[in-house]
């Protein structure tokens, strides 16, 4: 059952790469708006799929506490099923500031390459101001961003702790953040490399504004935003 959910899997991530050609032609002759507006369906078709196929049966509380204007979403991770559920979830249109490694992997490599993400070289910090700047640039032009500010997937379940300077896309923006918490994607994946179904939660918590904080406020946002997830994960428990 397992192999022939993979081939399935396979042959939809080739037909999603094809849709690259679309992308780049829709980029040379419409622009770059078009051309992301596209991408975000090829995105959010994609999602759906890939929910489907692990058989992900996804509960969201909190979707009340999305404000209407563009937002910064900011959450723990503990699986590469993560994107698809936060994009389902959110029921927006959602750009990820993702590691450079990303690039490499087949397929997702290229939309995120080529639409509004932004891929980060943890090594070199001078690319992280970079991938800050671009990423508000992004935000200011009404593209919903999402950062892991783990650093990477949390293979224990806990929430570790957030890379300094995680915030400042939201900050330097003004842009709302929407704290999420999300448990059970690593049992559906990750845990053991096969699509098992299972039960999915994702919190969202209350927004936090960024547009009037102090500077005291400021230095204090991160484990502010920290604490929050853990305590919607608590909820999810």
């Amino acid at each position: 059952m397992q192999i022939f959910k993979f081939i399935k899997y396979g042959i939809y991530m080739l037909f999603v790469r094809l849709k690259g050609i679309k992308f780049k032609h829709i980029y040379k002759t419409k622009g770059e708006e078009e051309a992301f507006k596209y991408g975000q369906e090829v995105f959010r078709k994609w999602s759906e799929f890939t929910i489907k196929m692990t058989g992900m049966n996804i509960e969201v509380k909190g979707y009340e506490n999305i404000p209407k204007e563009t937002c910064t979403f900011i959450g723990n991770h503990k699986s590469i099923l993560d994107i698809p559920v936060l994009k389902h979830a959110s029921k927006r249109d959602v750009g990820f500031i993702a590691k450079k490694e990303v690039l490499k992997i087949p397929v997702l490599g290229f939309w995120v390459a080529n639409m509004n993400c932004v891929a980060l070289d943890r090594s070199n910090p001078r690319d992280a101001i970079k991938v800050i700047a671009k990423g508000v640039d992004y935000l200011k032009k009404g593209h919903n961003m999402a950062i892991f500010p783990e650093g990477t997937r949390s293979k224990d379940g806990e929430v570790h702790e957030f890379k300094k300077g995680s915030m400042k896309l939201a900050v330097k923006a003004k842009a709302p953040i929407v704290p999420f918490s999300i448990d059970g994607t690593s049992k559906c994946f990750e845990d053991n490399r096969k699509f098992i179904p299972g039960k999915v939660t994702i919190v969202f918590g209350k927004p936090i504004y960024t547009a009037s904080l102090t500077k005291e406020e400021e230095k204090s946002l991160t484990e502010k935003v920290r604490n929050e997830v853990i305590k919607n994960m608590i909820k999810v428990d």
